[in-house]
């Protein structure tokens, strides 16, 4: 009998045993959560290019919205801002130049060569004045009038390109 009250007796024991170390836990709730944790790398990139001065963060320190990372040498902006600068200058100049037009030695020297245009048209017209009878005579052969009204069309056409060149 006495056998019987030890098995029972241990049998008790390890059920008590069991019982208190699976209800244990749930009765000492703590704060601990059991998963993973998931992140997104983040790439930091300044809107301007340039050389990074300083830097106001090492890795792993936490950071705000807002909180300043580095700074960029603002010698670089400050040069990136004068040839801007220097280049809205120079298109401001060339504007100003290109509304006062052209120089009177420059207009003369298109003028000169509207007047050679002018008569090389008058000199192609009269030839074409000359040629159109006799050819219709017979004298010329018709190839001789073709040559003319070549030489006048041309004659015009570099006339008309002298006049637009002018008045561009």
């Amino acid at each position: 009998m006495k056998q019987r009250l030890l098995v029972i007796a241990l049998l008790l024991a390890a059920a008590g045993l069991i019982a208190a170390l699976v209800l244990t836990p749930r009765l000492n709730r703590s704060n601990v959560l059991t998963g993973y944790v998931e992140g997104e790398p983040l790439y930091l990139a300044s809107p301007v290019s340039g050389a990074v001065a300083q830097v106001h963060v090492q890795r792993g320190d936490r950071v705000k919205a807002g909180d300043r990372l580095f700074v960029v040498d603002p010698k670089q902006l400050a040069a990136q801002r004068q040839q801007a600068q220097a280049e809205v200058g120079a298109a401001q100049a060339q504007a100003q130049d290109a509304r006062k037009g052209l120089r009177p030695v420059e207009l003369a020297v298109y003028d000169a060569n509207i007047a050679a245009a002018e008569a090389r048209a008058r000199d192609a017209a009269a030839d074409m004045r000359r040629v159109e009878p006799l050819v219709r005579r017979g004298i010329y052969a018709p190839a001789r009038l073709d040559d003319v009204r070549a030489a006048l069309q041309t004659a015009n056409a570099q006339l008309a390109a002298a006049r637009r060149q002018r008045d561009a």
